[in-house]
């Protein structure tokens, strides 16, 4: 595992990415919170940043620029992000035993009996306080 770059760690406070970087390997990357979180910012900035450009560009050149800028860089990567982290979690429920037990909340990736993000490698409990669904 290596430690991020000043890049990456620009990348992941806006959570630009569309997949997991190769070091988010002990807990998930992505949850729902975060997801939301970081598109809500981004939508954010971009809409102060279109506030300041209607004071030296036309308004129709600001309005296309809102509309493309907010899909692209506001809507766009959460949606991409939210299908990666729905398909992991569809594999999790699946093929691990933490998928199986009633009290895995699959929105956060969260067992919440020990308020501990599962991880597809080991259960956070040790299987010891698995029930079923």
């Amino acid at each position: 595992m290596r430690e991020p770059n000043e890049g990456d760690k620009l990348l992941d406070l806006f959570l630009l990415r569309t997949k997991e970087p190769d070091y988010a390997v002990d807990m998930p990357y992505y949850t729902t919170g975060s997801i939301v979180a970081a598109a809500l910012i981004r939508v954010a900035i971009l809409g102060g940043t279109s506030m300041i450009l209607t004071q030296f560009v036309s308004a129709n050149t600001v309005w296309w620029f809102a509309m493309l800028t907010l899909w692209g860089i506001g809507v766009l990567p959460a949606w991409l992000q939210y299908q990666r982290f729905h398909e992991k979690v569809e594999k999790m429920i699946a093929g691990t035993l933490c998928g199986a037990c009633k009290h895995f909340n699959p929105t956060n990736q969260l067992c919440m009996v020990l308020d501990e993000h599962v991880t597809s490698e080991h259960p956070p409990c040790e299987a010891e306080a698995w029930e079923p669904r």
